[in-house]
């Protein structure tokens, strides 16, 4: 699994929509209404949900952390979760976000728990300064007392998961599905409303794209994660209160979502690979080619790295599909996301050709080389490169298609990036043709 952060820059028009998507976003936000309750709304495009009543029973619950939450969940709601009948917001501070209500995910942690946990310091910090002024994005960049090098944000995140499972359920139980995301994931709401139309909610299923740690098989939180109602009735109702048994070891772990993973596995059930369909990346990330041949016919339920302007872009790239009662796909995005938007060359820009990803399979491969010229004759020698980078001295080559983001001159040089897009299309073109979309199924 590949995981990258998204970072580029959008062009004028994109900045317009997003312009005109803030204002709307915030004209709504001060108008109060339907605490603590499920946001309704009118699905778009109900025509590629077959035997499915669009939305009927699927939760979400979005994490988030109050520094962060203004900037991104009004966005998010009129974009990746604008279908969704019931969403729910769970952040670091219970906050009223105009129509939307943010609940505190970790107001019933014992406070033995707390005390003298360097990592409650930002929680305790956060609370005063919202009581007494209102407003914590000041806190945005806060780093952590013990580790300068991390966000206080990013460790007491951690904390969150297995609590937002437990409230979830008490919020609105005996519902067929739930999906638990970040503010920077996109979900594409017909693909998995189709999908887990497909499914057994009274069978137990955790999924979610896997990651291994201390033999511990997890679902990735930013990428996704999707349990079944037999499973959450078991670690939410049967098992109640396994949350407060974690919280005492949560400190000495890297995530909150490997943490979830270890509860989970206690009360039952076990992950269920869901990768390429939920990968972790974003369009801008995503890499084609040889050697990732698992994603080109696949259908994608998830995207991750999302900034506000990404999910505008992105929400503005699905309206205008031709097809919509078809499953969006990997090859779609390439052909009509991917393909259109590449040139031969672009400046100040870095298409990740530097990346080796899993294995060493997408790139990665980097030589000395005195000018960008020079690299795109390295690339244009080895029959495997379909694009290449140059920073300073270096010259990348990669072995796979990816868009990229901006990246400004540094102390190094410029950066600038080149794409073969003869040997692209090429590849493009002898891929095999997709026959109809083919959704993971449930282990049994």
């Amino acid at each position: 699994m590949i995981r990258w952060t998204t970072r580029y820059i959008s062009n004028g028009l994109r900045a317009c929509v997003l312009g005109l998507l803030f204002i709307f976003g915030y004209l709504s936000f001060y108008s109060r209404s339907g605490y603590g309750q499920p946001h309704s709304f009118k699905p778009a495009n109900l025509t590629s949900v077959k035997g499915y009543a669009p939305g009927t029973n699927i939760v979400v619950s979005v994490k988030t952390g109050a520094s962060e939450a203004a900037d991104r969940i009004p966005i998010q709601m009129q974009t990746s979760l604008r279908d969704f009948q019931s969403v729910f917001f769970f952040s670091d501070l219970e906050q009223d976000l105009g129509q939307y209500h943010l609940y505190d995910s970790l107001d019933t942690i014992a406070p033995s728990v707390m005390e003298n946990n360097p990592d409650f310091v930002f929680y305790q910090k956060q609370r005063e300064l919202w009581n007494a002024t209102g407003n914590v994005t000041s806190l945005k960049n806060e780093k952590h007392p013990e580790n300068p090098s991390e966000l206080a944000a990013w460790t007491l995140d951690k904390y969150k998961n297995v609590h937002i499972l437990e409230k979830t359920w008490a919020l609105m139980p005996d519902q067929d599905w739930y999906i638990f995301i970040d503010a920077d994931t996109y979900l594409l709401w017909s693909n998995v409303v189709e999908w887990l139309s497909t499914m057994d909610p009274e069978k137990k299923a955790y999924l979610g794209s896997e990651v291994n740690t201390g033999g511990v098989k997890f679902a990735h939180g930013g990428t996704g994660i999707v349990i079944s109602k037999a499973t959450m009735y078991n670690i939410a109702v049967r098992d109640a209160g396994i949350a407060a048994g974690y919280d005492s070891i949560v400190h000495t772990k890297c995530c909150g979502d490997l943490v979830l993973g270890m509860a989970l596995r206690e009360s039952g059930t076990l992950l269920q690979d869901a990768w390429p369909a939920m990968s972790g990346e974003a369009p801008w990330t995503m890499p084609f080619g040889p050697g990732t041949p698992e994603y080109w016919c696949r259908p994608v339920m998830t995207l991750h790295h999302l900034s506000p302007e990404g999910m505008v872009e992105f929400t503005a790239f699905e309206d205008r599909r031709e097809n919509k009662s078809t499953p969006l796909t990997h090859e779609e995005i390439f052909n009509t996301f991917v393909l259109s938007s590449l040139v031969a060359e672009k400046e100040n820009w870095d298409n990740l050709a530097s990346e080796k990803g899993e294995f060493g399979k997408t790139g990665g491969v980097t030589s000395e080389t005195s000018s960008f010229e020079e690299c795109g004759k390295a690339c244009e020698a080895d029959e495997k490169c379909f694009q290449y980078s140059h920073h300073g001295t270096t010259c990348n080559i990669g072995m796979s298609v990816r868009l990229g983001y901006k990246r400004d001159l540094d102390s190094e040089g410029l950066w600038r990036s080149g794409w073969n897009l003869t040997r692209l299309r090429d590849w493009a073109l002898k891929q095999p043709k997709c026959g109809p979309t083919t959704f993971s199924k449930q282990d049994r």
